[in-house]
């Protein structure tokens, strides 16, 4: 007979529950094979750069402010150790939300063009 069920990890949690795992060829799952340990900590380590905050950053912020960004967390190290004053590192916070602000309104403007664009298309599409 056939058997088409997968076995299971026998190893067990920390509660001491039997693991509900899939089993590998050595028994044990991808969390308890004792042979896939360096490949498990290589995973938590990329794991934790891709979801460090500093990666999803680079997703939200336009490559072009990153510098601005990269001096603005260098001023607020250097405010905690008392190597810029608060009063400098307040200016540099101000001008770089006006810095977002003018990038903003640029951004929006050229997006409020292109709907028109389009709209006017469309119009003129079905004349």
């Amino acid at each position: 007979m056939i058997t088409t069920e997968r076995m299971r990890c026998k190893n067990t949690t920390r509660n001491g529950d039997p693991c509900k795992g899939f089993a590998l060829e050595d028994g044990y799952c991808f969390s308890h094979s004792p042979a896939l340990e360096q490949k498990r900590l290589e995973a938590r380590a990329k794991g934790g750069k891709n979801s460090a905050r500093s990666a999803r950053l680079m997703g939200l912020v336009p490559p072009r402010l990153m510098p601005v960004y990269d001096r603005l967390e260098s001023a607020l190290e250097e405010v905690h150790t008392g190597t810029l004053e608060s009063k400098q590192a307040s200016a540099m916070a101000a001008l770089a939300r006006a810095m977002v602000a003018v990038l903003t309104s640029g951004e929006l403007e050229e997006r409020v063009r292109a709907i028109e664009s389009h709209m006017e298309e469309n119009q003129n599409g079905k004349s």
